[in-house]
């Protein structure tokens, strides 16, 4: 577990993904890799400090398991950055999903003692089933994550070329 937002960590991940992956492999169920990273988290911890960053993590990191189903993985990757897998029957659950996320982020401010602030993300999402390997699908989704973040931030990117 990670010790701060008290969701598993990057270690934990890993052995999430192996099962998951084995199910894929013999069930054919279907799962999305979500990549998270909160936009201009170095400048919260520059301008309020890193307790504050430290209560913006923690404040994601209870959204996200709030709004992340119990069969699906979401852990702390490193840093601001969280990762997400998540089953699903049809593509659209994956954008419901997303859009509940985006919806209460981007509509809520996340409070550190007096101060209030407005918090967004960028997020690479792609469809396992999509690629070879899990490995190939986790750098799809880091490329995605970065072109989002390049692109201006505060966006998502599907492998499908959708954005919201």
């Amino acid at each position: 577990m990670d010790f701060l937002t008290g969701i598993p960590n990057r270690r934990a991940f890993v052995a999430e993904v192996d099962k998951i992956e084995n199910e894929y492999e013999i069930f054919k169920s279907k799962y999305a890799i979500v990549f998270y990273d909160i936009d201009h988290f170095k400048t919260i911890n520059d301008n309020y400090g890193h307790e504050c960053g430290d209560t913006v993590l923690t404040t994601f990191a209870t959204i996200l398991k709030k709004l992340t189903r119990e069969e699906d993985v979401i852990c702390r990757y490193g840093g601001e950055e969280f990762v997400a897998l998540i089953h699903y029957t049809e593509d659209n659950e994956v954008i419901s999903y997303l859009k509940r996320v985006q919806n209460i982020i981007s509509t809520n401010k996340f409070v550190h003692k007096d101060i209030k602030l407005k918090v967004k993300f960028c997020a690479g999402v792609v469809y396992r089933n999509k690629y070879n390997s899990y490995k190939e699908a986790i750098n799809q989704a880091d490329i995605l994550l970065n072109k989002a973040k390049h692109e201006g931030r505060n966006k998502i990117i599907i492998d499908t070329g959708n954005y919201i």
